[in-house]
């Protein structure tokens, strides 16, 4: 019974009774009725919601004390390993900032997890395959949509080819981009996006430091990657930022989430969110921002 008045309290907070009774099986109007008197006033059941649900996310009791598995991917250079748990390292970029971010949200969904760095393919077939797993950050496409239910976002960034500076290509726009061979991270959004847009010699890295290395010794002429942290990744390749350039266009704008296990349920996903939220409405993901991603 409390499963199933939690599912309808969640459901009236975003739908109408119509479609809850649709999502949740029962019905909601019967449910959440008080002394037999159906609460029918859609203003009052909504603040009602509103209060019972951030009174879930801020006294942090789980909706299911369950063991989650928190994956990250690409962090290289910028997490450390302090008895067998990842954290950011200060002023290190963006994959430092998701990791502290997730930390936190995790202490505020007083979660069971533990996390690890995991090559991109891997996570995305772990998520699909395991309950309770959560990979961030990742590109929302249509193509993973209905894989995944989604937190966020937590990120925004544009993308570009780059090349080395010594061997310009001439490419001004995709279209000429389409048969020069191309590095990507394997299972990225890049990968999915070249590919359906008929790029044919794309060659698959387990991480950016290959895509960079494959790129300095000539056995690709570009490399498909996001301006930021793009001086860190260099600099710990020992890679100078003035021996690559990026091509004059824009190859992909994406936003970045926490996908979580598909069968994840819609009360938790819901907690998640409510969750990330708070924690911008009180300054800490700008606090966190400026602490490890700059």
């Amino acid at each position: 019974m409390i499963s199933k008045t939690l599912a309808c309290v969640t459901c009236a907070l975003f739908e109408t009774a119509c479609r809850c009774r649709c999502f949740t099986g029962v019905d909601c109007n019967s449910m959440l009725s008080i002394n037999g008197s159906v609460a029918r006033n859609g203003a009052c059941m909504r603040l009602v919601c509103r209060l019972v649900l951030t009174c879930i996310v801020l006294s942090g009791c789980p909706v299911q004390a369950e063991n989650w598995i928190l994956l990250t991917h690409s962090s290289d250079g910028q997490v450390t390993n302090h008895d067998g748990q990842l954290h950011g390292i200060p002023h290190a970029g963006k994959r430092a900032f998701f990791v502290e971010l997730v930390l936190r949200l995790q202490r505020e969904l007083q979660l069971n997890a533990h996390m690890q760095d995991v090559p991109l393919s891997r996570g995305w077939s772990l998520l699909q395959i395991q309950r309770h797993v959560a990979l961030f950050n990742l590109d929302r496409t249509s193509l993973r949509e209905s894989n995944a239910q989604w937190v966020g976002p937590i990120w925004h960034e544009s993308d570009y080819f780059y090349e080395q500076a010594a061997h310009p290509s001439g490419v001004k726009n995709m279209a000429e981009a389409r048969n020069l061979p191309v590095c990507v991270l394997g299972g990225s959004v890049h990968d999915q996006l070249l590919s359906q847009q008929g790029f044919t010699h794309l060659m698959r890295s387990f991480s950016y430091q290959g895509c960079w290395q494959m790129l300095m010794a000539g056995r690709v002429m570009l490399v498909a990657s996001s301006r930021v942290d793009l001086a860190s990744k260099l600099r710990d390749l020992k890679i100078n930022t003035q021996d690559v350039t990026a091509l004059p266009f824009v190859i992909n704008h994406s936003d970045g989430y926490i996908a979580l296990s598909r069968d994840t349920p819609l009360v938790e996903v819901n907690r998640w969110q409510l969750a990330l939220d708070h924690l911008r409405t009180t300054g800490v993901y700008e606090q966190l921002y400026q602490q490890f991603a700059q």
